[in-house]
Order: structure tokens, then C-alpha cells, then sequence
């Protein structure tokens, strides 16, 4: 083994333990597309195999766009692997019909293609980490196809030399002069894949014309200063990210597989920089990811969040749907859903389950010496003068039109302004259970009861109401 054989492993292996990418005994998945960076990639890691206890699996995707070039790299890298002895899988996917179906840009296709096929080879062989060919040139290419188009720090931060834990990348601190001469000095063989000459696409105009104008006329060490821009940045979105999630859960009101809440006014009183991490953020706890969710759309929610206005909605990337309702700002994946109305007669005292708002209306009978002081009470539970009401009760949703006489007050009020002047949002409006007796509602659920049927010191029995969650 030559120096600069031994000084590339040296770097590679120092990069792996420096980001925690490996365990000794690990399955490692190796994507290897027959070019100088996957290639280089696998002989390292089969250099460090054996301290490292290292079992390799190689994993090779045929996107089906170059043809007979493609068909051969596919050989090679087959070829490649039986002579080292490792365990191959070459599989093949129609990347041209997925990006017709999916409507995606043909590099974006390529790349969701190749992640799932990783994805499942992983599975198969029951790997632990996925090892890609990402160097300190691809990462300088990111950060400068981000920075022109308008990113902030995330963007700024490249490519992560970790992902989710599972996605590795040692050669994240090589240069590709470094791996070239790697290569050479192995006698390892390797193949072009000419697609990267090509203009239209914006990365390989950034990495054969901008790049290296950079390094001519500005700094001849311009990929290792990016790469230390992405270093310092990336540390300290860690240490935001920390402070993005406490902040998160303060204002978490809902969270489902399809829904997510948050307080309206306490996203409005944060520093914007910390209520745009958290827009993204409640995004990302939706989808899994952030993909298309521009600057833009992030600032559209914020001024949503706002604005004097108690409703709005608006429209993201991949059917994400945003919706300000008073005080409360939901994130929806699909259409939002109206809830249905309900209507249940209760004949008697014992449980009601309300499957349409998932709640349980308890209905109990005691004297009226037995029972506190009513303010005592939650507003989940509400007591009635037993001789002011009488069986079969009704409990139905919230109709336009109903009024009622809240505790109180002598005269009668609609539900809706008393919604309204409570700031009660039209999503928890339509889950709102209204109580009825010979027709007239006695108890706005979970808010007030009406007058007439209210606990004094003439009662002699007490009808106990009681709401809950199923």
C-alpha cells in the first residue's frame, strides 16, 4: 500500500469515527454506482473491514435512462463485487414512467427510486447502515446551488454526513482530487458516466464552470471553505433544533397521523426566526419530510398566524393544507374534513358514547346534599336541578339558529355569539355536544349551562353530567 493510499484511509476512517457513521459488526449496505466515488467508497470500506468487523453488501440501481451505458456500468459493477467476494444485488426500475406518474423533475425521480431500492436491500440483508459515495465537492455543489437560490441556514448546512442514523457517508470530508488519486495509486478501476457533463443541469454547470472559476480567481481552497461554512452551520442548527422542539411541544394542541395544531397567538409571539423552524417543523411531523415547501409558503403561514383576521387558509406543496381558526392554526394532510353531525336520545342515566367527536357523555343521579359547590367542577362536568329536567334527554351537535340562557344572565343568547364572544374556533363549534330537555338546550358541553336548569339551594336531586374523551 502506498502513502497516499494509507493517508486517504487514514482520512476516511477519521471521518467515520468522527461522525459515529459505523460499530464493529455492522451490515453495511454499499451503493455503488460504478463511478470514482462509490468505487473509491467500497475499497475503503473493505479496507477497514476487518478491524472493523465489517460485513459489505453491495447494492447497484439501473435507472433505465442511458441504455446500452447503463446495461454495461450495471456489469461492471457486478464484475466489481464478485471479485471482491461481497454479496451484489443489481436491480433495475422504470425511473422515466415514476417521474410521469409522480410528476417530479427526472433527478428527484431517480433519487426517491434509489433510496427505496437501498431501502429494501437493507431490509433483505438486515443492514444496519447504508454507506454512499457523497464527497466535499458534492457537498461544495450544494451549498452553492442552495445559497442561489435563497436559502437559509438549513440549506447552508449541505449535505449531513449522518442521516436518520442509518445513512452514512465517509467520504463527506474528501475532495474528488483526493479520491482520483486514491484510485490511481490502487490501480482500481472505474467508469464515466458522461450525464455529468451535461449543461442542462444546473449541478454540473456549478461544478464544472462555477467551481472552478471560484478557485481560480477567488480561492484556490474553495471547497474545503465551504465544507467548514456547511461544519460550523450545521452545529449550530443542532443546537436550534433543540431549542425549535421545546418550543414546539409548549404550543402543541393536537397532533394525529393527518392533523397537527398549534396555538395561533403563541406562534405569533415568537421571534420569526424560531416560528419559521416551527412551521417547518410541523410540516416535517406530518409528511416526513419538507421537500418543495419553499421560503414563501413558510412566510405565508406566519403572516397567516398574524394577521387581525381569526380565519383563513391556505394551500401547501403536497397537499398540506393550513387552516387559522381563531386562536389555533391546523396543519392537514389532504382535504380538511368537516366533522358529521350527530344526534343520540338517552333514555336514562349510564354512558353515552359520542362516536363522531370520540367523547363519553356519563349521565349520574345523587341528592343534592352529596355534590360540592358547582364551581368546584371542571367545565367538563355540569350538575341540573333534576326537577327541572326531564327523560328522554337528547344530545346532538351544535345547529345554527340555537340559543340557550347561559347561567346568569337573564335573557336568551344564540350559541353561535356566545361561541363567538368565548372565541371558541369552528372546529371544536361543529365537536361541541349540545344537551337538550323537551327541546331547549340545557348545556353548551364543556362550556355552560343554561339558566333555567341550574342548582339551587331549593334542589332536592342533582343530575350529574359528565364529558370525557373515549
Amino acid at each position: 500500500m502506498s502513502v497516499k493510499e494509507y493517508e486517504f484511509l487514514s482520512a476516511v476512517e477519521a471521518t467515520v469515527r468522527r461522525y459515529h457513521m459505523l460499530a464493529p459488526g455492522d451490515t453495511v449496505l454499499v451503493g455503488v454506482s460504478g463511478g470514482p466515488d462509490s468505487v473509491a467508497l467500497l475499497h475503503a470500506l473493505v479496507a477497514l473491514a476487518r478491524d472493523w468487523s465489517l460485513r459489505l453488501v453491495v447494492a447497484h440501481l439501473n435507472h433505465r435512462l442511458r441504455g446500452a451505458t447503463a446495461d454495461q456500468e450495471a456489469a461492471f459493477v457486478e464484475r466489481l463485487a464478485d471479485r471482491l467476494s461481497l454479496s451484489r444485488e443489481i436491480g433495475s426500475r422504470d425511473v422515466a414512467s415514476y417521474r410521469a406518474r409522480r410528476r417530479l423533475s427526472l433527478q428527484e425521480a431517480a433519487r426517491q427510486v434509489r433510496y427505496a431500492f437501498y431501502d429494501e436491500v437493507a431490509a433483505k440483508y438486515a443492514a444496519q447502515k447504508i454507506a454512499l459515495g457523497h464527497q466535499a465537492n458534492d457537498n461544495a455543489e450544494s451549498i452553492l446551488i442552495h445559497l442561489l437560490r435563497g436559502t437559509g441556514p438549513r440549506g447552508l448546512a449541505g449535505i449531513p454526513p449522518v442521516r436518520d442514523g442509518r445513512i452514512i457517508r465517509p467520504l463527506i470530508d474528501s475532495t474528488t482530487e483526493q479520491i482520483l488519486h486514491f484510485l490511481k495509486e490502487g490501480g482500481f478501476e472505474y467508469v464515466r458516466d458522461h450525464s455529468n457533463l451535461d449543461p442542462k443541469y444546473l449541478r454540473n454547470r456549478i461544478r464544472n464552470e462555477l467551481l472552478p472559476f471560484l478557485e481560480e480567481k477567488f480561492n484556490w481552497n474553495a471547497v474545503c471553505m465551504l465544507n467548514r461554512l456547511a461544519s460550523i452551520v450545521r452545529d449550530e442548527e443542532n443546537f436550534l433544533n433543540e431549542q425549535t422542539g421545546g418550543a414546539f411541544q409548549e404550543l402543541l394542541l393536537v397532533l394525529t397521523k393527518d392533523r397537527l395544531t398549534l396555538s395561533a397567538p403563541g406562534l405569533a409571539r415568537l421571534h420569526p426566526a424560531l416560528a419559521r423552524r416551527l412551521i417547518r417543523q410541523a410540516v416535517f411531523s406530518l409528511k416526513g419530510d419538507i421537500r418543495r415547501l419553499g421560503h414563501r409558503h413558510v412566510e405565508a403561514v406566519l403572516r397567516l398566524t398574524r394577521q387581525p383576521f381569526p380565519s383563513g387558509r391556505l394551500d401547501l406543496p403536497h397537499e398540506v393544507l393550513v387552516v387559522r381558526d381563531r386562536d389555533e392554526v391546523t396543519f392537514l394532510l389532504g382535504p380538511a374534513e368537516e366533522t358529521p353531525g350527530f344526534e343520540y336520545l338517552i333514555k336514562g342515566v349510564g354512558a353515552t358514547f359520542i362516536h363522531e367527536v370520540g367523547m363519553v357523555l356519563k349521565l349520574s343521579v345523587c341528592e343534592a346534599n352529596e355534590v360540592d359547590n358547582p364551581k368546584k367542577y371542571p367545565a367538563t362536568t355540569a350538575l341540573f336541578d333534576l326537577g327541572t329536567v326531564s327523560f328522554p334527554l337528547k344530545v346532538r351537535s351544535f345547529g345554527q339558529g340555537d340559543r340557550f340562557r347561559p347561567m346568569g344572565m337573564s335573557g336568551s343568547q344564540k350559541v353561535k355569539a356566545f361561541f363567538i364572544n368565548h372565541k371558541v374556533s369552528r372546529a371544536k363549534r361543529q365537536r361541541c355536544p349540545m344537551l337538550l330537555s323537551r327541546g331547549r338546550i340545557i348545556w353548551v358541553g364543556g362550556y355552560r349551562i343554561d339558566d333555567s336548569a341550574k342548582v339551587t339551594h331549593r334542589t332536592k336531586r342533582v343530575l350529574k353530567a359528565e364529558l370525557s374523551p373515549a
